[in-house]
This record gives C-alpha cells, sequence and structure tokens, in this order.
C-alpha cells in the first residue's frame, strides 16, 4: 500500500483498500474503474490527481463531467479535499476568450465536455501540458458524445487518463469500446461482492411494493388494450412485425418496425406502405397510452391524450392521430375518464411509503424517482400535505409547454437545500438518476421500475452510501410494471455475471486488475500471474516515461525551433452555433481547421469575407420549400454574399411524402437561376465536411492578390457605369442596373445615405452598410 499523499486531506478523506490499490495503479497507468455508486470513484480520482501535481507542478489537470451541477459539485470536493489552490470552473456561461485567459493561468481545470471539445475546436486551448484527463461517467464515450472527441485528441498526448463509472453495461464490447476511444490501458473493476469491497457494502433493504388498479381504471387500460391489438394486427399483416400476441408487442418492436418502414419508404413508392406508416405512428402513440394508463394514472393520460386531440384538429396534423381519436373505442375512453377523480393507487402508496419513513427517522432523506413530470408535480403536491415533509421537484432543463425547466443554476441550489436539510424529499426525474452526490439519502422510492439495469443501479445508489439504505420499488399489478422490473433484475444480475467474467475475458485484450484476497487479520494481495504481468507493464510504463523526460532542454528548444518552421498559416472557418455540435464540425477540426463559432444570422459556415454555405439536410430542405424559408434564406445569401453556396446532405429528396417533384424541381431551378446558388450534394455528414475541407483550403490558396479587371474589351457608357457599380460588395449585374435605375448616375449612388440604398429590391441593411463603408474608405 503506498502512502497518502500530503496533498489529500487526511481528515476528510477515509483510507479504503481498493481505493488505495487501484488509484496505485492509476497513477502509471492509463485506468478505467469500474466501481458500485456510492463506492467512491472520486476519492481515486482524487488521489491520482494529488500524485500527478506533485509529480508535474507544472502541468494541469482536467476533470471532465457531463452536467454544470456535477462539474460544480467536484470543483467543491478537490477545494475541500485537496490541498490545492482554487479549480477553475469551465461552462458554456464562461466566456470563450475568457476561458482562453483562464486555461493559461489555472493547474486544475473541472469542465462540462461540450466546452472543452469546442475550445479544442475553436483551437482555443489545446491538450499538451495535460498530465491527466479524469473522465467521469466514462460510459457516455459513445456515438457523437463530446468524450470521443477530446477522447481522440488526447490520445495523441502524453498524459494519463482516468474513467470514472459505475454503469459501463452488460456487454464486452461495450467496455472495449470506451477503452480504445478514450485510450485505456488498463481496467479495474470491482462488484459489491468482490473480497476487498464487501467490508465498505451497507446494506440496502429492497421492497417492492404491489399495486392494484381500481376497477374504474382497469376498464380504460383494457380499451386501450384493444385498440392497440386491432393497430397492430392490421399491421401484422404488412410483414414488419412478429404474429405473436399484439400485448406482447412492445414499443422497442415497434420502434423496429418503423425504421424498417421508413427504410422501404425511401426506396419504394408502394402506397402500401404509406398505410403501414401511418398504423405504425398509431400503435406507438396509443402503446404510450397504455403506458400513461397503467403506471402514471389518469391525470397523465388526459395530459396525453389532450395532445393527441389538439394534434388531430391541427392543420397538418398526422392521419394517426386523427384515426384514433375519432375512432368510437376512444371516444368511449374519453368519456369514461372525464367520469374519473381518483388519483392513481401509485400516489398514496408513496405519501404511507414517506410518512412510515419520516416517522421511523425525522431528519430523512428521500428520493422518490418517476419518468414524467406532470407525476412528479403530483407526488410532490401531494407530499405537501403531510406534516414535516418538505418535497422539491428537481427536473431537466428543457422547458415544455406550461412547464418550465430547472436551469443548472436553480438545480445546484436544490441539492445545495436538500443536503441542508430546507428540503427533506426530492420528486426527481431521470435527471437525478446520475451525478447526484447525496450521502445521506436514507430512502429511495422507484415510482415506476426501469427496464434498463443502467438506471436502476444509478436510482439504486443514492441511498446507503454512508449507512444502511432502503429502496422501495412501486409496481402495478399486471402492468409493464411487472415486466421492466424483471428485465431490469435479470439485466442487473446478467452484468454482475458479466463484470466478474469479463476479469477473465478482457486479459486477452487489456490489463485487469484483480480484486485483493480477504483474511480475517487485514489484507493481503495474492502474487496472481496477472499481477505480476502488471508490475511488469508499470515498471516498462515508468521506464519509458523516465527515457522520454531526459531528454534536455537544448534538444527542446531545438524541437520547438522546428516546430515553428514547419508551422503554416491556420485555416479558419466560422460556423453558427447551431451547428457546432454536428458530425460535420468535429471533423472540420480534425482536419486541423480552427473552428470560429459565432450566432450567425446568414449562412451556417462562413469560408471567407465573399463566401457562406447553407447546410441542408434533405428533410430541412423539403421543408424550407413548404414553409417559404427556403426563398428568404436564399435571397440573404445571394444579397450578402458574392459566391453563396447550398449543400443538401442526405438521400431520399423525391422519394418524401406531402411535395410534388414538380415543386422540389421549382425550387432548385429558382436557387440556381433567380439567385445563382449552386447546390451541391453529399450523402453524409463525412462528405460535406470533406467539401466544406477543400473550400477552405483552396481559399487559402487563393488568398494571393488578383486583378479585379481583366475584361478590356470596349465598352458601352452604361456598360461602364455597370462595370463601375458591379465592383461594389455584393452588387451583381442585376442589382448594377437596379441602381442606375433608381439613382441615375454612378456619383448618385457613390453619395447616397444608407436608407436610399436599402430601397432598392435587392440591396439589405448589410449590404448598403458594406457599399457606404468601401466608398468612404
Amino acid at each position: 500500500m503506498s502512502q497518502q499523499n500530503d496533498l489529500l486531506n487526511e481528515d476528510a478523506i477515509e483510507e479504503r483498500e481498493y481505493q488505495i490499490n487501484i488509484a496505485d495503479v492509476a497513477k502509471e497507468l492509463s485506468t478505467l474503474v469500474v466501481l458500485p455508486t456510492g463506492m467512491g470513484k472520486t476519492i481515486i480520482a482524487f488521489m491520482v490527481m494529488a500524485e500527478q501535481l506533485e509529480r508535474h507542478p507544472e502541468k494541469k489537470i482536467l476533470f471532465l463531467a457531463p452536467t454544470k451541477p456535477l462539474v460544480n459539485q467536484h470543483a467543491r470536493d478537490i477545494s475541500e479535499l485537496l490541498d490545492v489552490e482554487e479549480p477553475e470552473v469551465f461552462t458554456g456561461e464562461v466566456r470563450p476568450a475568457k476561458r482562453e485567459e483562464l486555461w493559461d493561468e489555472n493547474r486544475i481545470i473541472v469542465s462540462t465536455p461540450q466546452v472543452v471539445r469546442n475550445d479544442l475546436m475553436s483551437q482555443r486551448i489545446d491538450l499538451d501540458d495535460v498530465s491527466l484527463t479524469v473522465f467521469d461517467e466514462a460510459h457516455r464515450a459513445v456515438g457523437d458524445y463530446a468524450y470521443v472527441y477530446i477522447g481522440e485528441v488526447y490520445r495523441e498526448k502524453d498524459g494519463l487518463s482516468l474513467g470514472l463509472t459505475a454503469s459501463p453495461g452488460s456487454e464486452r464490447g461495450d467496455i472495449l469500446s470506451v477503452c480504445e476511444t478514450l485510450g485505456f490501458e488498463h481496467v479495474e473493476i470491482r462488484t459489491k461482492y468482490d473480497p476487498d469491497v464487501v467490508k465498505y457494502t451497507n446494506y440496502i433493504e429492497k421492497k417492492w411494493v404491489d399495486v392494484k388498479l381500481p376497477k374504474e381504471q382497469r376498464e380504460i387500460v383494457d380499451k386501450l388494450k384493444k385498440i392497440k391489438e386491432k393497430e397492430i394486427k392490421e399491421l401484422q399483416k404488412f410483414g414488419f412485425l412478429e404474429n405473436k400476441n399484439p400485448d406482447r408487442i412492445s414499443r422497442k418492436n415497434l420502434i423496429k418496425a418503423r425504421k424498417k418502414i421508413q427504410g422501404e419508404l425511401h426506396s419504394s413508392d408502394q402506397s402500401s406502405l404509406y398505410r403501414a406508416a401511418s398504423l405504425i405512428a398509431s400503435s406507438i402513440k396509443i402503446d404510450h397510452a397504455v403506458d400513461q394508463a397503467e403506471t402514471q394514472g389518469p391525470d397523465g393520460l388526459r395530459e396525453f391524450l389532450d395532445k393527441l386531440e389538439n394534434e388531430a384538429g391541427s392543420r397538418g396534423g398526422s392521419k394517426a392521430s386523427k384515426r384514433l381519436i375519432e375512432s368510437a373505442e376512444m371516444k368511449d375512453v374519453l368519456v369514461k375518464l372525464k367520469k374519473l377523480s381518483q388519483d392513481h393507487p401509485k400516489i398514496s402508496k408513496v405519501v404511507e411509503v414517506v410518512e412510515e419513513q419520516m416517522e421511523k427517522k425525522e431528519d430523512s432523506r428521500i428520493i422518490v424517482f418517476t419518468n414524467y413530470r406532470n407525476t412528479a408535480t403530483k407526488v410532490k403536491d401531494r407530499l405537501n400535505e403531510l406534516e414535516g415533509v418538505r418535497p422539491a421537484r428537481f427536473i431537466g432543463q428543457t422547458d415544455k409547454k406550461g412547464d418550465e425547466g430547472l436551469k443548472q443554476d436553480e438545480q445546484i441550489e436544490t441539492i445545495d437545500q436538500f443536503e441542508s436539510g430546507e428540503f427533506n424529499v426530492l420528486v426527481a426525474t431521470s435527471v437525478g438518476e446520475e451525478g447526484l452526490d447525496i450521502p445521506a439519502t436514507d430512502l429511495v422510492v422507484f415510482y415506476e421500475p426501469v427496464p434498463s439495469e443502467i438506471r436502476t443501479i444509478q436510482r439504486r445508489g443514492r441511498t446507503a452510501r454512508e449507512r444502511e439504505g432502503k429502496v422501495v420499488i412501486l409496481i402495478t399489478k399486471d402492468t409493464r410494471d411487472q415486466a421492466y422490473y424483471w428485465s431490469s433484475k435479470n439485466k442487473e444480475k446478467k452484468m454482475h455475471k458479466n463484470l466478474m467474467r469479463l476479469r477473465d475475458d478482457l486479459e486477452s485484450e487489456i490489463s485487469v486488475g484483480d480484486p485483493m484476497d480477504v483474511e480475517e487479520e487485514g489484507y493481503e494481495v495474492v502474487e496472481k500471474k496477472s499481477k505480476k504481468d502488471l508490475k511488469e507493464k508499470i515498471e516498462r510504463n515508468k521506464s519509458k516515461k523516465e527515457d522520454e523526460d531526459q531528454r534536455s532542454l537544448m534538444d527542446f528548444e531545438e524541437e520547438k525551433k522546428s516546430e515553428k518552421k514547419e508551422e503554416k498559416e491556420v485555416k479558419t472557418i466560422t460556423v453558427d452555433t447551431r451547428e457546432q455540435n454536428s458530425r460535420v464540425v468535429q471533423d472540420l477540426a480534425r482536419e486541423d481547421i480552427k473552428i470560429k463559432t459565432s450566432q450567425l444570422s446568414i449562412g451556417d459556415y462562413i469560408i471567407s469575407e465573399d463566401t457562406a454555405v447553407e447546410r441542408k439536410e434533405v428533410s430541412d430542405f423539403l421543408e424550407s420549400i413548404t414553409d417559404g424559408r427556403l426563398f428568404s434564406q436564399a435571397r440573404s445569401l445571394s444579397e450578402n454574399y458574392q459566391q453563396p453556396i447550398i449543400i443538401l446532405e442526405g438521400e431520399g429528396l423525391y422519394e418524401r411524402r406531402n411535395i410534388s417533384d414538380n415543386a422540389i424541381y421549382g425550387a432548385l431551378s429558382s436557387l440556381a437561376c433567380d439567385f445563382r446558388i449552386p447546390i451541391l450534394n453529399t450523402q453524409t455528414a463525412e462528405e460535406t465536411s470533406s467539401l466544406l475541407t477543400n473550400m477552405v483550403k483552396r481559399k487559402e490558396k487563393k488568398k494571393k492578390s488578383t486583378s479585379v479587371r481583366k475584361d478590356k474589351r470596349s465598352m458601352s457608357t452604361y456598360d461602364n457605369k455597370k462595370y463601375i457599380l458591379e465592383g461594389l460588395p455584393s452588387i451583381s449585374g442585376t442589382l448594377a442596373e437596379r441602381l442606375l435605375d433608381h439613382f441615375g448616375s454612378v456619383r448618385d449612388v457613390f453619395t447616397a445615405e444608407k436608407e436610399e440604398l436599402e430601397e432598392v429590391k435587392g440591396i439589405g441593411p448589410s449590404t448598403a452598410e458594406k457599399i457606404i463603408s468601401i466608398i468612404s474608405e
């Protein structure tokens, strides 16, 4: 066991053998740590941080976490548990220019990954001086999530990586994928049953409570199921679903079938497919209605059916919604629902469970999890009626109709108030599953089970962190609640088995740590072959790093001089803020193009002063034809840029419904002929990125000064006047003619005020400003 680092606050950190042993490895090898929630993954990170700060005092530590509340929480913990300077917090609220300055001035940065990714792409920061990057909730490193790009950049550096997760998924490939993405060369896996962990695991009392639906609510559920059965039986005739009992067709099956139908719609014009598409849409809607009726109650169902009625009655509303609402069966459901005044019995059961806990322990902290905001509101209102219970709703940031989300500052404040006791019950949606670090939670209530083992582990992990805890799961009898409960339980059991098996399976692909064997008198590390191999790997790693550190200052200076000689002019592209999280922008950054983000009023990508690109996916292009946006956007592009371009990305331009081929031909013709905008087609985001990269490179090559006047043929007086005006910014031949027609002479154009120029058709405020500016200079 290694000695505790002087930078660690000994009074605040409990020494746990498994943490120290995992940290000892993570100090030498880039490591993914898989550890149950509440078992101190963050403490391991602090141990590794302290070591890196001592070894490399001149270098930086980057600590990444998915949300702002979690970022602020980690920053507070670093200040309390490490004897170091205050860490700097990076979020989207800190101006980019300020972040660049703060990056240079600080050693410890705690940030959301999106901010760091954007700063890397904009070349405001680099990771050259980072000795350790911590990826909290490392299992998120998939797809287009910001961790993926950061990991790709950081793998090219010499620093250590440390990943933390309680829920890596149940598949071997999931862990290997995260390791490859973030550059982990070693994995440490522990379960609560491992000998070196079990001593520190607090007992969790688990209880599942059956709830029976009242007769009136059961009747509504049965009627909704009959509607679903009717829709699915017709859908099964098309061959997109298995011919099994419609009641056993899950939402997952329906979504999979929808993808198949959409795929065939793109490659076939069979009219029958449109009927199948409508049926799949109605089946998904009615399945959601069943879910609300079974697991949430009448209020949730009313809210959903109200939305469905509004959609059916709206102009352009879907046929699926209209067909459902107008059916006799649904009308019967709506009549019965109006007469219903009782809540779902789960509401009173939550009240009962919370009241019982508060009677046992007055200073209890309780979290009630539910999938839906309207249920959270209902539960909170009922708990408010209990003496001594002070509930608060804890929801996400998104504003919904009639329901404002909690801004991140409000989320942080709510957590602080919960911890201090101002609130003693949190009624939370999924936002509370990940990243809440509240050690004094005594009870967690699941309003409904969730089929995901990861979400179940995260919910349950909110209790029994420092003392025994309790979990109560409410299950409505004879509903999908039961299926979800057993699904989650089986997946979790599989995940535990897989984690233990993975320690053996992964050894052929990556080094894996072993739990310590425990003896009555204490802990003793048993020398296994894998332990010896690991020690050898660490020694090789140390030796390699020592060799690298032996480079003399002279060599370093020579290298820097050489790098400066090879430096080329930085290629830059300006990107609209709405595009900055796209795959296109990440691919551009990979080509070493500096990304400047700005809230652009015209275009998505600015290549140069005279070239702007509007990127449109096929679906957006078609929508912009029908709602009229396309031509106003084209007008703005052509008025403000000499070289406007539209990139049309994707397939199936002529295979969508509700818009004729002639309308598409007309739009394309107008763009090319009336607005003189070339339309370039790409199939994927990668192709779009390649096209933009080539544009940027061509512009860089053409930055050399070229003659503005090359045509020396004889011209008439009118042509000469027109020729002069065409030299003004964004003035085409047509606009030059309009200017002459409006003002009569070149002199009057040159002496005109901005407002007078704007009177000419086709000249907007931006073009007018450019003309005034060039004439005045």
